[in-house]
């Protein structure tokens, strides 16, 4: 009798760790995969700067859920040239059009030993013109030609079931990133890298930070908790920096007042 109570307190304390040890490996591919540092100030696009922070994130994960860093999926696919060529036809659609070429990505997540694939476009739009085009295209035109518009950042991520063939989840993201005045300038590189750095940081703490979370979640729906938000403004500066009042995710402690949850953006599917 003291034998089987012995195995049956065995197992019950095995079975949290075999759920634990589930591990879900994703594909993440920014749009401009192999489009790197080909705009005028050599910086990277920033749908590769969101994909390498999703990518930072889904990794601290405690192991739920990984992705190769791009470095690797570059070296990778450097070795299969077919498969790139493929991949790049597939990304480049997916920029422009949104289109989606599931049997490329099954073939791209199969290399990787993955299942699920994160695909990330981003592009710059003003009212007055609806031509797409890259942040740092805008800003060289707009910088010589002092032009002044209202710019706005649109970042799409979507989550996707290579297996059946399907969107597991997908949100666009749209930050206006003019000044008070419309302009979005930097007449050196000193102003442009400024620009760089505050793009990077809306990737930290808003776009990367929210999808990396709810992508979690389409693996695991009850082991992240919804945190609430403190806004942290980010002081305009001349030059036309990119402005845009970041929230910094944080748990509130018992005694803080909860705040309302930033909008960050329009969600095209809610599963």
């Amino acid at each position: 009798m003291k034998i089987v109570i012995k195995i049956l307190i065995a197992i019950f304390c095995l079975l949290p760790l075999e759920a634990n040890a589930i591990t879900f490996n994703v594909l993440t591919l920014p749009a401009d995969l192999f489009n790197t540092r080909e705009n005028y100030f050599g910086f990277v696009e920033p749908s590769e700067i969101f994909a390498e922070d999703i990518i930072n994130n889904l990794n601290a994960s405690k192991g739920k859920v990984v992705s190769p860093d791009l470095y690797r999926v570059r070296f990778v696919l450097d070795y299969d040239t077919t498969l790139k060529s493929s991949l790049n036809a597939a990304l480049q659609k997916f920029h422009y059009s949104k289109y989606i070429d599931y049997r490329t990505y099954k073939k791209a997540a199969d290399k990787f030993n993955a299942k699920s694939v994160i695909i990330i476009r981003s592009y710059v739009t003003s009212k007055d013109n609806a031509l797409k085009r890259s942040i740092w295209d805008v800003l060289d035109i707009t910088s010589y030609f002092n032009i002044s518009h209202d710019f706005y950042l649109n970042t799409n991520v979507i989550l996707l079931d290579t297996v059946n063939d399907l969107p597991m989840w997908q949100n666009t993201y749209v930050k206006k990133i003019s000044n008070k005045e419309g302009y979005f300038i930097a007449n050196n590189y000193a102003q442009a890298r400024t620009q760089f750095e505050k793009l990077k940081k809306y990737s930290q703490h808003i776009v990367s930070a929210d999808a990396a979370q709810n992508i979690v979640l389409r693996f695991f729906p009850q082991v992240v908790s919804p945190i609430q938000s403190k806004p942290v403004k980010i002081e305009e500066t001349n030059g036309g920096i990119l402005r845009f009042d970041s929230n910094v995710p944080a748990v509130p402690s018992s005694r803080e007042k909860q705040e309302e949850p930033m909008d960050y953006g329009e969600m095209l599917l809610d599963y």
